[in-house]
């Protein structure tokens, strides 16, 4: 399986130069050879070798004959996996959350009119050297200092580099690839509901008690960027009659950021505290649509639409796992939350993060009704758990920091 690490490079003013043109020449290239195949498929007469002979021998001279060949195979590969997916809509097999199938686009930042400065390096093209404790990556007669830890060491695949506009700073991601860890077969399972308020909340088999990881931190922290950002939109309307700056684009990404990291940690610590408890698999109940048709006050709107990022969760779920052996499975959670899972009846009342049943009268916590009812669907039941969960919390929203 493949595996990325993120390096920064700090190269002197000579070597950044060099970084510019580089990255500068290989975006023309891309976004020339990816200018011709989108004319001719809009023509209806798409050919691979239209173009390429010719924009290899204009770029061979300025990329060297090895990068020009890694640009054109990628965006090659960008086009084959346009026509996979194409084929894929044609047969209806395309996933719920695909909207829209389009063509490759260029490297370029619509919103400044400007390229996205990257380019690609050959496997065998460079190397990345470690003198004491710092590390150096060697290509093109370059040396240039660059800082970050080997998260996966394998097999190295081809660097990718780039330059972020909005801080100024110059990333190298190299692709690794790293044998599959051993699957646990035990045959346990462990079933997810995915929610908002908590993130994730689990119930694994044999367990007496379920368990939830609190995104009420996390939302709290979500809100206080958003605020910035809504200031920071005011401002530069009423100011300079501007819809973006700078300055509104690092809270954007400091808001992202600071978001994706939070849910890594969690998801991290869910699936290690799986391994630890034996589970060989996690069911997962798939919200895909859950967007569909759910329009409701601003604030709740806010939550569902932009805060709560679910097809991220799911991937870094999906990938985190992959990295323990662990199996996860999507299932449809229909219907999970409207019953109550110790008689079965539909006779409930809701209210907030409370159910209960007017059957039974059994109380219990709602994520833990959906959790439960996900394991009589999927799994051999339960027997004899908690109707509340407990609680996990150790995330520090940097708004109570400051």
């Amino acid at each position: 399986m493949y595996r990325i690490n993120k390096f920064r490079l700090k190269p002197s003013k000579e070597s950044e130069r060099i970084l510019f043109n580089l990255c500068e020449a290989s975006a023309k290239l891309w976004n020339k050879l990816n200018y011709i195949r989108r004319q001719r498929l809009l023509e209806g007469r798409f050919s691979w070798n239209e173009g390429v002979a010719e924009l290899y021998n204009e770029f061979k001279p300025l990329l060297g004959s090895t990068t020009t060949q890694q640009i054109i195979r990628l965006n090659d590969s960008a086009w084959r996996s346009f026509f996979a997916l194409l084929k894929r809509k044609r047969q209806g097999r395309l996933p719920p959350h695909f909207r829209k199938v389009s063509p490759p686009l260029y490297w370029k930042n619509r919103l400044l009119n400007k390229r996205k400065l990257m380019t690609v390096i050959r496997s065998d093209s460079y190397r990345i050297s470690e003198v004491g404790n710092r590390k150096y990556l060697e290509f093109r007669g370059l040396k240039i200092r660059m800082t970050g830890e080997f998260r996966w060491r394998g097999k190295q695949g081809r660097l990718q580099i780039l330059y972020d506009d909005v801080s100024r700073k110059w990333y190298a991601f190299q692709s690794v690839s790293v044998s599959r860890p051993n699957t646990v077969s035990t045959g346990k399972k462990a079933f997810v509901d995915l929610g908002i308020i908590n993130i994730i909340t689990a119930w694994i088999e044999g367990e007496k008690q379920t368990v939830a990881y609190s995104g009420k931190p996390l939302l709290a922290e979500w809100w206080y960027w958003s605020n910035k950002i809504i200031k920071c939109q005011s401002e530069l309307k009423r100011v300079n009659s501007k819809n973006t700056s700078k300055r509104l684009r690092k809270l954007y990404r400091k808001r992202q950021r600071r978001f994706r990291h939070a849910i890594s940690t969690i998801i991290h610590r869910f699936v290690k505290f799986c391994f630890e408890k034996g589970v060989s698999e996690i069911i997962v109940g798939d919200i895909t649509h859950i967007r569909e048709h759910n329009a409701k006050s601003r604030k709740i709107n806010a939550m569902i639409h932009n805060f709560w990022s679910f097809r991220y969760i799911i991937d870094r779920l999906r990938i985190t796992a992959e990295n323990f052996g662990i199996k996860v499975k999507l299932v449809s959670e229909r219907g999970t939350s409207s019953r109550c899972p110790w008689c079965g009846s539909t006779h409930i009342r809701r209210h907030k993060r409370l159910f209960k049943c007017l059957n039974c009268g059994v109380e219990a916590h709602r994520d833990v009704v959906g959790v439960l009812n996900i394991a009589l669907l999927y799994g051999e039941g339960f027997n004899r758990v908690l109707a509340h969960p407990v609680v996990l919390s150790d995330y520090e929203p940097v708004c109570k920091r400051l």
